[in-house]
């Protein structure tokens, strides 16, 4: 629909024009962080006055049956806001567009939810489970090789070679995922790849990995230990140095 892609395109321009410059020596990072949360709810805000808009050109009666009056119509935005609020803006229209082109019927909030989500097949990605795999088994570890997508290659890098050749499945994957799936949204999104991935600290899947990866590093280490005739309980200052001297973690 030509007036839906217009509406698209004005959106990005409208989400590219940057916030006013401020002194950065004399604004907190809380002010900051302030500022980026009141201009992402300003820009879900305006994208689904956007999607609203672009529902009521396809289907006008639909539209007025739906949302009759002046006081349904601001509720019900509120109550889309709230449930795409997780989704960038500009993701939120486009989903909109992808909607009105494949479906005749007035689409509900759940509808629009779903193509906001990734789907890894329709982006041309693997799913992440082949995409562990494939970066497991790569007989190449370097960004040159013919891999199925780069997200693949930028994830493994995230995750380190070492934990994906070394660490079981249950200790690895759930790492790889994390890592991949942010790439696969950043895709969707168009946004760099080769931005720095946080962390996930208060990711308890993560934690939990790190924790299980650690035991049995150790109790590998320990096993070591006996076979070389050394008890690792007498011997834990031995134990602790011959610990430190193994490769760290990536």
């Amino acid at each position: 629909m030509k007036k839906g892609n217009e509406l698209i395109s004005q959106l990005s321009k409208n989400l590219q024009t940057p916030a006013g410059q401020t002194d950065s020596s004399s604004t907190s990072t809380s002010q900051t962080t302030s500022r980026e949360t009141l201009q992402r709810a300003q820009q879900t805000k305006y994208a689904i006055n956007t999607l609203f808009t672009m529902l009521e050109a396809a289907f006008p009666l639909k539209f007025k049956k739906a949302f009759p009056t002046d006081a349904s119509l601001i509720e019900a935005k509120k109550v889309w806001i709230q449930g795409l609020s997780e989704f960038k803006p500009a993701r939120i229209v486009k989903a909109g567009q992808k909607v009105l082109d494949t479906t005749k019927f007035f689409p509900d909030l759940s509808e629009i939810r779903e193509h906001c989500k990734l789907h890894h097949d329709e982006m041309g990605l693997k799913k992440p489970l082949q995409a562990y795999y494939e970066a497991c088994y790569a007989p190449e570890q370097t960004r040159d090789y013919r891999w199925s997508h780069i997200a693949v290659y930028l994830a493994a890098r995230e995750t380190g070679w070492m934990t994906l050749r070394s660490e079981e499945q249950r200790v690895a994957f759930p790492i790889f995922e994390r890592n991949y799936n942010i790439l696969c949204n950043r895709v969707l999104d168009g946004e760099d790849l080769e931005a720095s991935i946080m962390k996930g600290i208060e990711d308890s899947r993560s934690k939990e990995a790190v924790r299980v990866a650690d035991e049995h590093a150790e109790q590998s280490l320990r096993k070591t230990m006996e076979q070389q005739g050394i008890d690792p309980d007498s011997g834990r200052s031995a134990f602790e140095t011959l610990k430190q001297s193994l490769p760290k973690r990536q």
